[in-house]
């Protein structure tokens, strides 16, 4: 909508309180400033509370990744990202993880297309080969029918690897942020110790509803502490919030434990990184190096052996 604010004022004049809450709701400051600010409420009325995880921090590695195991800097920028260089970098960062993480890795990119893109380059290429030696692929279906028994597929064998050992070590799940499987479904488990997260998955920019919101905003709000027009700081604020929905599914119960991994050098830069949640903020760790991805990892997942 335009403008929330203008159905909201009715709730804000006639209760006593009212409570916004939710599990994926950072950044906040849109939530303030286009339903209470913008209905009248004074700043000083609106108290903001974040609850800490139940999962301690040890039982949790995120990481922001820089740079791939060749040194290519991970740069996933529209102007770059299908590039075969970049490609190729992606596919290097996969087999070297597939080769470390126990179970489930679960893999979200920006849109189907480019998921596509990515696999089929994989494919004429050995990336694909040297992947499944490790883990067996799947891939998450345009049709949303066909996601429930593509999950139970993932599910067997992850299963099967775990009981029956051998060369396979568990699975591979292509997913897409926005998708069926970035929200609502819950990696729990051996079903997701890892989730990856390639690039930031900013929404089409042309799309005729989100130009028409941003002119808005830009129109009727002011600039940021840091100058960026409001309607910048939504579109900004709309990948970020999707991400949140995406890398939150692997985390589901006080005794479950996972690696975050955010492939992109953007994801270092603080501007982007202070719009995690909190629970994944204040432990994020900088890779500059692949290599040191690669000493967390293992380090990570050896520390965590036995646990169910």
């Amino acid at each position: 909508m335009l403008n929330p604010a203008v159905h909201f004022v009715s709730v804000l004049r006639e209760a006593r309180s009212v409570v916004v809450a939710g599990g994926t709701m950072q950044p906040v400051s849109e939530f303030k400033d286009q339903l209470f600010h913008a209905a009248g409420i004074s700043p000083a009325r609106v108290m903001e509370f974040a609850c800490g995880h139940v999962v301690p921090g040890s039982q949790l590695l995120p990481m922001a990744v820089a740079r791939g195991p060749s040194g290519q800097t991970l740069d996933l920028t529209y102007q770059n990202r299908d590039k075969p260089a970049t490609l190729d970098e992606l596919g290097r960062v996969l087999v070297n993880l597939c080769a470390v993480v126990p179970g489930g890795l679960v893999c979200f990119f920006p849109s189907y297309e480019y998921e596509a893109r990515v696999y089929q380059h994989w494919e004429k290429t050995s990336v694909l080969d040297k992947i499944q030696a490790k883990k067996r692929v799947f891939r998450e279906p345009r049709r949303s029918g066909l996601a429930d028994q593509v999950l139970a597929d993932y599910a067997e064998c992850i299963k099967r690897c775990s009981s029956w050992p051998g060369s396979l070590t568990g699975a591979l799940l292509l997913c897409v942020v926005g998708g069926k499987m970035s929200e609502g479904i819950n990696f729990s488990d051996d079903l997701g110790r890892c989730v990856v997260m390639v690039g930031l998955p900013y929404p089409n920019i042309q799309s005729p509803e989100l130009k028409e919101k941003m002119s808005y905003l830009n129109a009727n709000f002011p600039r940021d502490p840091a100058g960026r027009q409001a309607g910048q700081v939504h579109y900004e604020n709309l990948c970020m919030k999707a991400v949140n929905q995406s890398i939150g599914r692997a985390i589901r119960h006080r005794e479950d434990y996972a690696a975050i991994l955010l492939l992109d050098q953007r994801y270092l830069k603080v501007n982007v990184s202070s719009k995690l949640p909190t629970w994944i903020s204040q432990h994020l760790k900088r890779a500059e190096k692949f290599a040191t991805l690669m000493q967390a990892v293992p380090k990570f997942f050896s520390s965590h052996k036995g646990k169910s």
